[in-house]
């Protein structure tokens, strides 16, 4: 779907267990404002200021959660796709089994719990019939990871303006004050020359213009630097298409302040230079030893 084709609002619905959460999910990372469990009298006003706006597109989820859905939705999609054109209903599925099975992993309450669950789920699936007639698209989640539900939301309803990027964090640290916990990347540079051993250099950061130019001038940082970045330059598409929301590639030296801070803001610069969404961080450059 192109930005030209986007709907500027989609109503979410399906069974209970099928994913709607996830898929919900899905669309606010793709920049959707997302309204979940809204009245049905409240959705019309609601596609007024979706329309009317030039923000995000919007995202409502109903489903039996609310009184009378099965009965009124059916006519209230009609209405507001006579209204409003465009508009998109999406009704999310699952098979019974594999609904059936979420529930029990999870040990949350089926809506209709007043029955086995086996049966709370043919019964929501017959009442849901002629809500999940009037939807524009099915997606069935039964075969999907959250991985590649999250795929599929966007192949089917492609990335705004204001989707979320993914985001390289460029982080130093000192191996002497722990390791960063959240790091995806860790690299051990502490085998480079030290500026630590030279007395002017020593009270100055890696991300100082001397400092720099004393690593730069060593053969070994430069080679080493170069097959880090190549390493790091071939990994981060293939996050990007797992998904990820954030890779911290985190590099160490002893004390946090020369050799990993060099690294991590060049390495920051080099990134962000390629299009790369980056913060870069230096945990313990400052901290006293």
């Amino acid at each position: 779907m192109s930005q030209a084709t986007k709907p500027r609002a989609i109503i979410v619905t399906g069974l209970s267990g099928a994913g709607k959460s996830i898929v919900t999910r899905c669309f606010e990372d793709l920049g959707f404002t997302c309204v979940d469990n809204l009245p049905l009298d409240l959705i019309e006003p609601l596609f007024e200021r979706a329309f009317e706006a030039q923000g995000p597109p919007w995202v409502v989820v109903v489903d039996v959660r609310t009184p009378a859905f099965a009965a009124g939705f059916p006519a209230l999609v009609e209405k507001l796709k006579a209204r409003f054109p465009g508009i998109e209903v999406l009704f999310v599925d699952a098979a019974d089994e594999v609904i059936v099975r979420r529930f029990q992993e999870t040990r949350r309450p089926h809506p209709f719990r007043h029955l086995d669950l086996p049966e709370a789920v043919a019964y929501e699936r017959q009442i849901l019939q002629a809500v999940r007639a009037v939807a524009s698209a099915v997606l069935d989640t039964s075969n999907y990871t959250p991985h590649e539900l999250r795929a599929e939301v966007a192949k089917r309803f492609g990335t705004t303006e204001l989707a979320q990027p993914l985001v390289v964090r460029c982080e130093s640290f000192g191996f002497k004050f722990g390791l960063p916990p959240d790091a995806t990347l860790v690299f051990d540079v502490r085998f480079l020359p030290n500026p630590y051993f030279v007395p002017e250099l020593r009270p100055l950061p890696g991300d100082h213009p001397d400092v720099v130019a004393w690593l730069s001038s060593h053969q070994e940082v430069e080679t080493v630097y170069g097959r880090l970045k190549g390493l790091v330059e071939e990994l981060l598409p293939y996050y990007k298409r797992e998904q990820k929301s954030y890779v911290v590639i985190a590099f160490g030296c002893t004390g946090g302040r020369h050799r990993s801070v060099y690294l991590a803001s060049r390495l920051g610069e080099d990134l962000r230079r390629a299009g790369w969404f980056v913060r870069v961080h230096h945990r313990d450059r400052d901290r006293e030893a």
